[in-house]
């Protein structure tokens, strides 16, 4: 049988990477008369190979799932006709069974017995060989080594960016705005089932169009055609999920097309009379809200110039994106959140991730300006108590002496400027002590507002600047600082986590960091041509438009019982690791903060889940209190196999991995445990 195909003219280099970059389902192909014949032992699906290069060993994989249409339309690819690899391709995967230190005959009967009947993700990989043919080679993605019931043939069912809220999805369905599928591109038919949040979609009649911008966006033509129903339960709804894919076997899809639903464009019409009666029945009580909890703060301000939250966030990814700064659309939204609840926010990650820019970036979103209402401190090694960073006072001369960071002066005339919103930003700060030189700022952080007073000297002190002796640091003053974690740099204190977010910011790979740059190229355009226009300049951020865009903290009553039952078994577990870690009150209550601000968009939707956003805070808040060694944590923390596959630990248990609801702060165990097998002990 032939598996390649003449002519290289028959496609262009866009066609080859939509192709390429397609998710496959497959497994490993049947022995018979019909495998080609580049192996040894002829019709076997694995087999020794001839060439006198690294390529030992050579497997076919049949497709299981839709292959990209482009394969069969431009290349004639048939169905039956089965992708190649060789073991020296994959060496990522095989390395971890110690492959390869077997020999020839012990690495084709490892295969043999390792592939059968299981599912391997793949990607399609078109090589132009020396017979001016294409071959049709694959990238292994997935192997899934849980048992696992195959079967003849799967549907895909894409996922929606993870963390997008149902209601906006819908709304973006509604108004025709581009939807994007971020591991289903346009290599694939348009796809017949969605996946967002806890629903399934069903399309009907071309609901959905190609969107020629982006190939991961598409466009909602026929919203009276999309059916919004409740997922099946586990026992009728056996995907294999990896990213935001889902596969399916093709004898449930009857099934799902039997299932009831609404159409979205029903459910929008409920939901707005549900609106406007209930905008009717309580509009006297709704605006006596509005007024108590965000109105207390603009007193005597001019609201006309405020700018809305939704629009502000707008306003900061076209800002990152203008300034190359390529993380996810929920990072700044997690970030921004962070900096509304927290009393101190730290960005971490490693060098280069661009946590600096990121931080001036939120700063000229704000309308800060550095030299007036922007201080940046880059710490040094040297810092080792306050006077490093405050200054100190000299008992001889009674004279007040500035530390070189500017930071009292900066102090002074935000205490002046109560109206005016200020940031410090403290850069690379734990190359220095930080419960040390910090410890001042630590006791401020857990007082409110009228306590938050910085005492420099004893009242009892001689000065010539009396003014200096207490500098109250009100709500106008955000903190926020950057921090690597490697072998240079010193541990956060348990204390100092305690009062803040810690948001360890993820390079993303090479290729996805390159897509984004595309696509805010085109965005930025956009944006400049017709969307926001009105915020190509906007006013300053004031302190009372700042704080209308928080709600006041209530305790715990903000957390559901779900979420309670979560923190009382982290707590649980890792207090008796640790008994002075575990999850405390006033962590548990900030995290409820959090979640009560979430902000929305203009139609009042959150602008993520509130299930991700408790992903998050799950990582944000606790995890990173778990540090120490592997005979301490790792039954805690979970392990790494022989196979390098991850193991739950105590954690992991509580935070499953089904329905990827904590796939954040799973991601983070995994790299601890990672840290665990490698190092010996984790930061």
């Amino acid at each position: 049988m032939n598996f390649t195909t003449t002519h290289e003219g028959l496609i262009n280099s866009e066609e080859k990477r939509r192709i390429e970059e397609c998710l496959i389902m497959g497994r490993l192909a049947d022995d018979g008369p019909g495998l080609p014949s580049t192996g040894i032992e002829q019709g076997r699906a694995v087999s020794l190979t001839t060439f006198a290069g690294p390529d030992k060993v050579i497997f076919y994989i049949k497709s299981l799932s839709e292959e990209p249409f482009l394969l069969m339309e431009k290349l004639g690819k048939r169905n039956e006709e089965v992708f190649v690899t060789f073991d020296n391709r994959n060496k990522t995967y095989l390395d971890r069974f110690k492959y390869f230190t077997l020999n020839d005959e012990e690495k084709v009967e490892f295969l043999r017995s390792h592939f059968i009947n299981k599912p391997i993700l793949f990607k399609p990989k078109l090589t132009y060989g020396n017979q001016e043919r294409y071959h049709y080679n694959l990238e292994m993605q997935f192997v899934e080594t849980e048992p696992f019931t195959l079967e003849d043939s799967y549907f895909t069912i894409p996922h929606v960016k993870k963390g997008l809220p149902h209601n906006r999805f819908e709304k973006a369905m509604i108004e025709g705005k581009p939807i994007e599928l971020p591991s289903y591109n346009h290599g694939l038919e348009l796809p017949e089932f969605i996946i967002c949040d806890k629903y399934l979609y069903r399309l009907e009649d071309d609901a959905f169009e190609k969107y020629p911008i982006n190939d991961n966006l598409y466009l909602c033509k026929k919203p009276s055609s999309v059916k919004r129903i409740d997922i099946p339960s586990k026992e009728e709804f056996k995907q294999l999920t990896f990213k935001e894919v889902s596969f399916v076997p093709y004898s449930t899809k009857m099934d799902f097309n039997d299932l009831p639903g609404q159409t979205i464009t029903e459910l929008n019409k409920a939901e707005e009379q549900r609106v406007k009666k209930s905008e009717r029945v309580n509009k006297d009580n709704k605006a006596n809200k509005i007024n108590e909890d965000n109105s207390k703060s603009r007193t005597n301000s001019n609201v006309s110039n405020n700018i809305a939250e939704n629009e502000f966030i707008a306003w900061l990814h076209y800002l990152a994106e203008k300034n190359n700064l390529v993380y996810e659309s929920h990072d700044l939204i997690n970030f921004h959140t962070s900096m509304k609840t927290a009393r101190f926010s730290i960005l971490g990650g490693m060098s280069g991730t661009g946590k600096s820019k990121l931080a001036r970036v939120y700063a000229d979103a704000l309308g800060l300006e550095e030299g007036k209402n922007l201080l940046f401190i880059p710490v040094s090694p040297s810092f080792t108590e306050p006077s490093d960073v405050l200054g100190f006072l000299n008992p001889q001369t009674g004279l007040y002496l500035e530390s070189e960071t500017g930071l009292i002066s900066f102090l002074v005339e935000a205490k002046k400027k109560p109206r005016q919103l200020h940031m410090v930003v403290f850069d690379e700060m734990n190359l220095g002590q930080v419960e040390h030189y910090f410890s001042p700022f630590i006791s401020l952080l857990e007082g409110e507002e009228d306590e938050r007073i910085l005492r420099l000297f004893s009242k009892n002190h001689f000065s010539h600047h009396p003014d200096l002796k207490e500098i109250k640091i009100g709500s106008n003053v955000l903190f926020v600082g950057t921090a690597n974690f490697d072998e240079t740099t010193k541990d956060f204190s348990n204390r100092m986590l305690d009062r803040s977010n810690v948001i360890l910011l993820e390079k993303k790979r090479f290729i996805e960091a390159k897509k984004e740059e595309e696509k805010a190229a085109q965005n930025i355009l956009e944006y400049q041509n017709k969307t926001l226009s009105s915020l190509e300049d906007p006013n300053p951020v004031s302190k009372d438009n700042f704080l209308s865009w928080i709600n006041k903290e209530s305790g715990l009553s903000s957390l559901e019982d779900d979420e309670l039952i979560v923190l009382d078994k982290l707590h649980e577990e890792i207090s008796n690791f640790d008994s002075q870690t575990g999850v405390s009150f006033r962590i548990a209550k900030s995290i409820g903060h959090y979640l009560e601000n979430i902000p929305k968009d203009e139609d009042g939707y959150d602008l993520f889940s509130r299930e991700l956003a408790f992903d998050y805070q799950i990582k944000q808040r606790i995890l990173t209190k778990i540090r120490g060694h592997r005979d301490q944590i790792e039954n805690l923390v979970g392990f790494i196999d022989e196979e390098e596959n991850y193991r739950d630990g105590r954690i992991g248990h509580i935070l499953p991995e089904e329905d990827n609801q904590f796939f954040i702060s799973r991601r983070y165990l995994k790299q601890k445990a990672k840290e665990l097998m490698r190092n010996g002990y984790t930061m």
